[in-house]
């Protein structure tokens, strides 16, 4: 329900004000523990203003070169760089009251799994807008289409369906339509660093694949007994529980995998994490946490995003 009630700041040695940077850093830690996105894309960070301009660069043809000829001036080209804008939304923020007779009758610490919820909740909602955002970014379609210097929008990568399939089939399979996402960026001259977002699930079928952490196709990359596995094709391997893109218009095609560079999508941030407490003389003493956020996502190389989907 909507906040009406009555605040008065703590002060002093004992109030839950001096444990206000406890609380941020619990919250923080746990924002970052199971935020997976954002280290991943393009940040700008502003302090005032409502959007933010990002420079993207693309494939190139060579048609602004020339041949020189000895004794003539030099032609030269006019450069415009491709930008996309990116506006900054409503803060996104939790609130949670505690109850000062409930938290002193209690036999465990209330406030620290409160904070954690606090921290897990913002991740889930920040880390859920830039995974969507990603997946916009390889349909590539309407506002988010590729600007005119850049080639057109990538066509999903489908895993096709396997006739009672192993974990082993299963994750050779992902593995291909790794390989194959890698090609479609160096293609589109996108030679960054690339990772790929898959479903913890698909993460241990990359486990048990049959090359993937094999001592004879590979070094260090992980193994069994770990659980682990780093990377395929040259592209870091990431789990998250945020792919929940689908096809439009179909019910059936699910979101396996996002290959991507950090050029696909960008955050502009304006508020980072930021945490407050306050007691409530109103509820007899009470003790009010809030967490927020303020930030806009936006599309920015579609051709740099590619999406596996199920058949």
């Amino acid at each position: 329900m909507a906040y009406t009630g009555a605040n008065t700041i703590s002060t002093g040695a004992t109030t839950t004000n001096d444990l206000s940077r406890d609380i941020y850093i619990e919250t923080l830690e746990a924002f970052n523990r199971r935020n997976v996105f954002m280290a991943l894309v393009m940040k700008q960070t502003i302090t005032t203003g409502k959007a933010g301009q990002f420079i993207i660069g693309g494939k190139t043809d060579g048609s602004d070169t020339d041949t020189y000829a000895r004794g003539t001036q030099i032609s030269i080209t006019d450069t415009e760089l491709d930008e996309r804008t990116i506006v900054l939304e409503r803060p996104v923020y939790v609130a949670k009251r505690i109850d000062q007779f409930e938290e002193r009758v209690a036999h465990y610490d209330v406030r620290s799994p409160i904070t954690n919820m606090m921290g897990e909740t913002l991740s889930y909602k920040v880390d859920m807008k830039i995974a969507d955002t990603v997946f916009a970014a390889s349909q590539g379609t309407g506002v988010n289409a590729p600007v005119a210097s850049n080639p057109g929008p990538n066509a999903n990568l489908v895993i096709p369906t396997l006739t009672s399939p192993t974990p082993m089939d299963r994750g050779d399979a992902l593995a291909e339509a790794i390989f194959d996402a890698k090609a479609v960026l160096e293609t589109n001259d996108d030679y960054g660093e690339a990772v790929v977002v898959v479903s913890p699930q698909d993460y241990g079928y990359l486990v048990q694949s049959g090359q993937a952490v094999n001592a004879d196709y590979t070094s260090g990359n992980g193994g069994y007994d770990t659980g682990k596995v780093m990377q395929v094709a040259g592209v870091a391997i990431v789990s998250s529980n945020n792919l929940k893109g689908t096809l439009s218009g179909t019910t059936t095609a699910k979101l396996r995998g996002l290959v991507f560079t950090m050029d696909c999508a960008g955050v502009l941030e304006l508020i980072g994490l930021r945490t407050n407490q306050e007691d409530q003389i109103d509820f007899l003493d009470s003790t009010l946490m809030t967490a927020y956020y303020a930030i806009g996502t936006g599309v920015l190389r579609p051709e740099s995003a590619v999406a596996i989907m199920d058949a």
